[in-house]
């Protein structure tokens, strides 16, 4: 029996950022069309042909297959397992659903967040044979062999399955991995030949994504991060990032993505990162997110020496009061002083920003605004808060709104650019929330002085016209049109 990790393709858009396992994902015009490969399911596919089982990786996203293109690389495969997420869930059940009725007996199994905070949901939809709750590593590993060897797997903590009457069950809890340097590095090899991921934010290609930690420090109530990996920070050695460092330099990848929930939270192992590949003379450039009040100005210069062009950061809001309401944990002064940082020492930054916060009015939205014009980032993405399960702010509407259900109503479609629930926390018409994203969009970026700086700071190569052309052209028709 077979195993194949597969990354699907959706109808909703074709560059769907479906990689971080706590499923903040996004898609579409609105991030410049930018794609990613998918790391976890890399480490995963590495992780079982290193223990020896059969196994095949397979990005039908990149390679734009669809279902019925998958059936027909199904032979000899006994389990699919995919990531989903809450917005993606019923369109991925559905597709599983239709991988099962083409293929009697084959087994199918999802992880991320929706599996991992409505396992019950999950387990309902006769697409889907497995939950995998949490982090997906060592479970996926005892399934897969498990059914290899043709063994029970109802005992296999960290799983949700079905009893004899058909109906969802969950097993034990798994404790957390606490050994990260045990993870794999992601086998590069294993990605299409020929297919370049594009992304706006990555300077050179071929680039490539990877974690170095688990866990964020931080308690957003409106983020699923912190609950999905157990509310604890754990990272890999210095000695392990080092040495994934150089297997991804050997094998000519030339830009790395480190997509951790926040990056810069060792001060000592970053450092020490950082002066290794200047020591090292590694030829590769960085790009990584942090956090406004864990990163200091000398981390910052030691890092753009290091290679490190973009620093990403959640911005959120531009309202004190909405930042302490959704427990952001930083003041507006600090992002002032963090962006001022990073620009004197030649570093680009990307400031995420949320509207239709908890609490937020049609004058906290206008500080949001005024405040990222005065961050000065080089880029900003903006879109709608919405509640997603695992997150305390879910919870609470939930007590008021039960028939948000699962959440999985919030779908691709509807992803970041429609107000969703939004009347029972904010103080914005949720009709008027598209528009006023569209209405950020267009003050950033519509301004003559904002270009005139990036073309100064930014386009210096042919590639880097090619690649701002591109994404310009999709941020503008979102812009414009209003088309994802």
């Amino acid at each position: 029996m077979k195993t194949l990790l597969l990354n699907p393709m959706t109808s909703q858009a074709g560059n769907v950022v479906r990689d971080v396992l706590y499923g903040c994902w996004c898609k579409g015009n609105r991030i410049g069309g930018g794609t990613v490969p998918p790391f976890n399911l890399l480490v995963l596919t590495t992780l079982l042909r290193r223990e020896g089982l059969s196994v095949d990786f397979l990005d039908a996203q990149a390679l734009q297959l669809d279902a019925d293109a998958v059936i027909g690389r199904l032979n000899g495969v006994g389990l699919v397992v995919m990531s989903t997420s809450t917005m993606s869930f019923t369109e991925d059940a559905n597709y599983l659903k239709q991988l099962k009725q083409a293929c009697p007996g084959l087994r199918t199994a999802v992880f991320g967040s929706h599996p991992t905070f409505m396992p019950r949901f999950c387990m309902a939809h006769d697409g889907i044979d497995f939950a995998v709750l949490h982090e997906p590593e060592e479970t996926v590993l005892e399934l897969a062999k498990a059914l290899e060897a043709d063994a029970p797997t109802d005992a296999i903590p960290g799983l949700g399955s079905r009893d004899t009457a058909g109906q969802p069950r969950l097993h034990s809890p798994r404790p957390f991995l606490k050994d990260l340097d045990w993870l794999p590095h992601p086998d590069v090899d294993l990605l299409p030949s020929g297919i370049h991921y594009f992304n706006p934010l990555v300077h050179r290609m071929p680039y490539i994504t990877t974690t170095t930690s688990k866990g964020c420090p931080g308690k957003c109530i409106f983020c699923t991060a912190p609950a999905f990996d157990g509310n604890i920070f754990r990272r890999q050695s210095f000695e392990h990032v080092m040495e994934q460092l150089r297997y991804f330099a050997s094998k000519e990848i030339k830009e790395v993505y480190f997509r951790d929930d926040t990056f810069f939270v060792d001060r000592k192992r970053d450092k020490a990162m950082c002066q290794a590949i200047i020591d090292e003379k590694l030829d590769l450039t960085w790009i990584a997110n942090a956090r406004v009040n864990m990163i200091d100005e000398d981390t910052i210069a030691l890092a753009r020496r290091a290679g490190c062009h973009t620093l990403k950061f959640g911005v959120e809001s531009g309202s004190q009061e909405i930042l302490d309401g959704i427990k952001k944990g930083y003041r507006l002064e600090q992002g002032l002083a963090v962006f001022a940082a990073a620009r004197r020492h030649g570093m680009s930054t990307h400031a995420h920003v949320m509207i239709g916060n908890p609490g937020d009015t049609p004058e906290t939205i206008g500080k949001t605004i005024d405040y990222v014009l005065a961050l000065s980032p080089t880029t900003a993405t903006f879109g709608i808060c919405t509640p997603y399960p695992g997150t305390p702010l879910f919870e609470e509407v939930r007590k008021i709104a039960p028939e948000i259900g699962d959440g999985s109503n919030t779908d691709l479609a509807k992803l970041h650019v429609e107000g969703l629930f939004n009347e029972y926390y904010c103080k914005v018409d949720k009709n008027q929330l598209p528009k006023l994203v569209r209405h950020a969009y267009r003050r950033f970026y519509m301004r003559p002085q904002y270009w005139a700086r990036f073309a100064r700071e930014n386009l210096r190569t042919r590639q880097d016209i090619k690649r701002i052309a591109l994404a310009s052209t999709r941020l503008f028709e979102f812009m414009i049109r209003g088309k994802d």
